[in-house]
Parts: structure tokens; C-alpha cells; sequence
């Protein structure tokens, strides 16, 4: 009993959040009669019906089921989007899921999410109690379970599976990681940056291998349909983050010439945060140890950190891509609880900066907005330069722990061996 208290002590600020969160939309209910108007009290815009991205795939296969594309025609869908998603998800029609499924399966999304939550956020002082509520409460949260997007499975996914896979012995770890990695490209393209994770310790030959096996797996799980999955996913500037809004929000406040530019050639606002996050990682490379002083070295070799370097280059590679939605933010909760790892360490402050901005930007208001888009470069900088300073940098005391340890044990048995003079 004592072991589970002290098991679940860590848990207490998300329990909390999640409990919360339920007693809100439960009186949001009895006061205003019916759960979309929950949430709009909540200052969460709801559509109904509700679930609305969980029903993107569950009338789709409706589509399918009667015989018609859903990549070329949006007869079943209630908005009439034409289906974005790989088609790995349609062939949820086999387990029987239909249109008539889909409050059913935006609830067992959120559940997932809700767990992986639970999981990854451990709060161990006052300090970083408040965080982890927050993080947890948060509106891009909050919005992906009222969408019931398929980000919540992904997350899920890859936070349960590193926790699963760290519990088995270092040989087989890559294998399985690479596994783990290649299904959550099949299923949303984006995770095939989390290949980074193999780099912090220099396993380039895995992480190409990786690379290819998703990418192959990709384009023959979708074929020609990748294409459409990009084609058909709309370019917003309200509701979402990115390369897109940032420079969008950036030119107008600054140079009026350069709106134009970014709105009329849709490669432009992806070029320049690629060679805008170079440039951050490069200077993360260079600064070398000096970053340990406002950033916590990643250490791929314990979970909370493959974790965090995972969720990391996912969140970059999504803001380079230009415009993903604001609940695809979710994946900062990873980098968020690594950090909120070291403030329980209590060896100072700091990893408070960088907690407190990706709250913000957790927090930021669905509308466009110069503030929230300022944010969001700050977090998507300063996430590049701790990944290139982590990553890449070759300085003394970026080393695994699990090498350091060996190193230490290695060290004090030729010592106890040496002769006494």
C-alpha cells in the first residue's frame, strides 16, 4: 500500500487536472443542456456533432463501404472535407467501425490521450505541480479530445510503447524502437522525425535504416493516396501554428512587403523555417556545454528523454511542414515532462524558462494573434537549438547516463585494483 502511495504521489497534479477537467464540462452540461455547449464555456470551439476529426475517418469508411473514394468525394461527411488521413485508418471498417461509431471512438481517443498524460507527467513539488496541471487543462489539449483527432492515438502509442520498450534489455531496444516508429509513420507521416532519437548516441546506420523502412512502408501502405492525404489537409491561419502563420503574422507586423509572398507560394514559409531551425541547431551545436546552463541535456537512454527527443522533432518537423493544427501541439507535453523531470531534481531554475513558453503556446488563443505566433517561433527555436545542442554537440558531459555509469564503475575497479605505494 505505502509502494502505491508513493507510486502515485507523482501522479496527484494530473489526476487533479483530469478530474477537473471532467467536473467543468459536467456542470458545463447541466447548465447549458448538451456537451458541445460545455465546451464553448470552456472557450473550446465544438462543432456538432461532436468529434468531428474522429468522424473525418468514420464516415469516410462509410464512403468506402458504399463504394465511392473518400479521398475524391465527401458525400457521407457532415462538413464535406474530403478524407486526409493514410488509409491504414480505413481499414478500421474490418472491426466493424462505421459512422455510428464515432462517439464511441473520439471517447476511447481521449482515453488513450488521457493515459498517456497520466504516464508521462510526474509532479514531485510545488513547483511543478501548477505546471503539470496546466499543461493537462490546457486549450490545445482540450481541443484535441472535443476533435477526437487521431494525434491522441499516436501520442498514445509512442508514449506507452517507449515505456514498454525501455522495460526490455538495451540489445533489442533499437529494433523495436524502429518498429514502433515505422507504424506511427504509416498511420500520420509525421512521426518519422522521431528517427532522431537514435542520433544522440550516434546510431546513424539505425536511424537511416529506420528512415527508409518507414518511408517505404508509407508509400506502400498509401501508394498515390499520400499525395491526396497532403492535398486534401487545408492551410489555416486561425487554429493552428507553424511556419505558415509565424512568417504570415511576422510580415505583417514588420516588413508588409513579404505577406504576399508567404500567402502566394505555399514552399516559401516551409523554406525559411528550415533554414531558420538550421541555424538554431547549428548554434546549439557550436554553444557546446554552455547550453547545460538553461537547457537539461536529452539523454535517449531513459525513457522520460527518448521521449522528449521524439515529441521534439515531431513538433519541428510539423512547424516546418507550415500549418498543422493547434492540437498537434500535444507532442510538447513530451519535452514538457522531461524538463518538469529536472525542476523535481531541484538543482535550480533552469528549466523554468522554456516550461513556462511552451505553456504559453499551450495556452495561446485559437485566433491569429502576433503574441501566440511569436511564441510559437520562440518554442520552435529554442526546441532546434536544444535538439542540435543535444544531438550533435560532442562536449564531455553530453553522454549517455547509462555510459557515464559504466565509465564511473570502470574507473573505481582499476582504481581498487592499482597498488598501494
Amino acid at each position: 500500500m505505502q509502494n502505491f502511495a508513493c507510486s502515485f504521489r507523482p501522479k496527484v497534479a494530473s489526476a487533479i487536472a483530469v478530474i477537473f477537467i471532467g467536473s467543468m464540462l459536467a456542470a458545463g452540461v447541466y447548465l447549458r443542456g448538451s456537451l458541445p455547449a460545455a465546451w464553448n464555456m470552456l472557450h473550446i470551439p465544438a462543432n456538432t456533432p461532436l468529434f468531428s476529426d474522429t468522424r473525418g475517418i468514420t464516415h469516410a469508411i462509410d464512403c468506402v463501404l458504399h463504394g465511392q473514394d473518400p479521398y475524391a468525394v465527401s458525400t457521407f461527411d457532415p462538413w464535406h472535407r474530403l478524407y486526409n488521413y493514410p488509409p491504414m485508418w480505413l481499414l478500421l471498417r474490418y472491426l466493424g467501425v462505421t459512422s455510428a461509431s464515432s462517439n464511441l471512438m473520439g471517447l476511447l481517443f481521449a482515453l488513450m490521450a488521457i493515459s498517456a498524460y497520466l504516464f508521462l507527467l510526474n509532479a514531485r513539488t510545488l513547483l511543478t505541480a501548477p505546471i503539470v496541471f496546466l499543461a493537462v487543462t490546457s486549450r490545445c489539449v482540450l481541443l484535441s479530445i472535443e476533435r477526437g483527432n487521431t494525434d491522441q492515438v499516436v501520442f498514445f502509442l509512442l508514449v506507452s510503447g517507449f515505456f514498454l520498450i525501455y522495460r526490455r534489455r538495451p540489445e533489442i531496444r533499437s529494433r523495436l524502437v524502429s518498429a514502433l516508429l515505422i507504424l506511427l509513420t504509416i498511420l500520420k507521416v509525421y512521426p518519422i522525425a522521431a528517427v532522431t532519437v537514435f542520433l544522440e548516441r550516434r546510431r546513424w546506420r539505425v536511424a537511416t535504416i529506420t528512415v527508409l523502412a518507414a518511408a517505404g512502408a508509407l508509400l506502400a501502405t498509401s501508394g498515390r493516396r499520400l499525395a491526396f492525404v497532403f492535398a486534401n489537409t487545408p492551410r489555416e491561419l486561425d487554429v493552428s501554428f507553424g511556419a505558415f502563420p509565424f512568417f504570415y503574422a511576422l510580415s505583417r507586423h514588420t516588413i508588409h512587403l513579404l505577406t504576399p509572398v508567404f500567402v502566394d507560394h505555399r514552399s516559401a514559409a516551409p523554406l525559411a523555417a528550415l533554414l531558420l531551425g538550421s541555424a538554431c541547431m547549428l548554434a546549439g551545436i557550436l554553444v557546446g556545454s554552455t547550453a547545460s546552463r538553461i537547457l537539461p541535456p536529452l539523454d535517449s537512454s531513459q525513457t522520460r528523454g527518448a521521449i522528449a527527443i521524439a515529441c521534439l522533432s515531431i513538433f519541428c518537423f510539423a512547424f516546418v511542414a507550415g500549418s498543422s493544427f493547434d492540437y498537434r501541439l500535444i507532442y510538447l507535453t513530451g519535452g514538457l515532462a522531461w524538463l518538469v523531470e529536472d525542476l523535481d531534481k531541484r538543482q535550480g531554475l533552469r528549466s523554468l524558462p522554456l516550461a513556462l513558453l511552451i505553456l504559453l503556446l499551450l495556452w495561446k488563443p485559437f485566433w491569429l494573434s502576433f503574441t501566440g505566433e511569436l511564441i510559437d517561433g520562440i518554442v520552435f527555436m529554442t526546441s532546434c537549438l536544444w535538439l542540435g545542442n543535444s544531438l550533435f554537440s560532442r562536449r564531455k558531459d553530453h553522454q549517455p547516463l547509462d555510459t557515464q555509469r559504466r565509465r564511473k564503475s570502470a574507473a573505481q575497479r582499476q582504481s581498487s585494483m592499482s597498488p598501494i605505494p
